[in-house]
């Protein structure tokens, strides 16, 4: 695989990751109306003879996706959470056809629930291997507990397999549409990187979660710039400046950990944000940073790199601190000869005194 490929996929793996966070944080805000529209249909069909039985059912899936809820966005891999608490909701369904008659139950169309949420969170190959548990299911509490009675209401069971499957097939559709949309709106043609509409959504994202080092909530942001860029288009020509622009994102983009993002914020600036990383391993990787452009030397043109480092300081995250604390390191940086790293140190140490690293 060509340098080049591999940036897209790596790039294009991080935006299917803010995706399906963000989505995930959207739907959060009505799932909690659904379960409660589904327990009212449930008692209100069942009267009396249901029970509440079904109630311990009912907490666990809430339960299931308040842990996802919690874990996705440290974990690497948040589709292993959602997927988890996602699968719980065919249980809960089937659970509610059996006690509503099974192949004659009232409630078979809630099948299609789970199945209209698999486009805007899987990909694909997952949305088959999802569509096919919730037929599972499906088949589990109507067919195999009363054959007979499944034949019984064949013209039933057959309208609402139809259902799920039409239903999978639109919303991947609709998805579909809306994951290009996003990746013209939100990705910097250019280089690849994330642009300044997808920093200002994450910026939303971070502005205010809480910031304890202990606790291994740090975050911090690495304001880059390419010294004497312009000297480049000058010399070498525009061509040779998108060129050595396009370059550089790679290097950077390859040098940095699945679950840092990165964005071009103007013509030659970059801002990277380290969720997790606390002073000395934001001045680390803004060091390696620094280093692996200077050796780089992309399509034969010698750059270099100036960073500002902020780290959020104890407490709630202020994305707007941060932004223009990094913005003053990277002006020291670039003052004091620029290939240099410059991190404002404010960790609660009273020894400790601002960080200067020199190419």
């Amino acid at each position: 695989m060509s340098p080049n490929a591999a940036s897209l996929v790596s790039i294009h793996e991080e935006a299917r990751r803010e995706r399906l966070l963000d989505m995930e944080q959207r739907v959060r805000r009505y799932r909690l109306a659904c379960f409660g529209i589904l327990a009212l249909a449930i008692a209100a069909g069942g009267g009396s003879s249901i029970g509440f039985w079904w109630v311990p059912l009912l907490a666990a899936g809430l339960v299931g996706f308040w842990i996802a809820d919690r874990f996705m966005r440290r974990s690497a891999h948040p589709t292993v959470w959602i997927a988890a608490a996602w699968a719980a909701l065919p249980v809960l369904i089937a659970a509610s056809v059996l006690i509503t008659g099974g192949a004659a139950s009232p409630v078979l169309p809630w099948f299609a629930l789970p199945a209209a949420t698999l486009g805007f969170r899987f990909e694909p190959r997952a949305m088959v291997m999802g569509c096919l548990y919730v037929l599972t299911m499906f088949v589990a509490v109507t067919v195999l507990p009363d054959p007979h009675a499944a034949v019984q209401q064949r013209q039933e069971l057959i309208a609402v397999v139809a259902l799920i499957f039409s239903t999978v097939i639109l919303s991947g559709a609709l998805v579909e549409s809306d994951r290009a949309h996003r990746r013209r709106s939100t990705l910097d043609p250019l280089t690849g990187l994330f642009n300044r509409n997808s920093l200002e959504q994450r910026l939303s994202e971070l502005e205010g979660q809480p910031c304890d080092q202990a606790d291994g909530l740090s975050l911090a942001f690495l304001l880059c710039d390419l010294d004497h860029f312009k000297r480049v288009n000058d010399h070498f020509g525009h061509a040779a400046g998108d060129a050595v622009l396009q370059d550089v994102a790679y290097t950077m983009r390859a040098a940095l950990q699945a679950g840092d993002s990165i964005y071009r914020v103007g013509g030659e600036e970059i801002l990277v944000i380290l969720p997790g990383a606390g002073h000395e391993e934001a001045l680390e990787i803004a060091e390696r940073l620094r280093v692996v452009v200077r050796e780089r030397r992309p399509v034969g043109v010698p750059v270099s790199l100036s960073i500002g480092v902020a780290v959020a300081e104890q407490g709630a995250v202020d994305t707007e601190d941060m932004l223009a604390r990094a913005d003053a390191s990277l002006y020291t940086a670039k003052a004091g000869g620029r290939d240099q790293v410059f991190v404002d140190d404010r960790e609660p140490k009273p020894d400790r005194e601002p960080v200067l690293v020199s190419g």
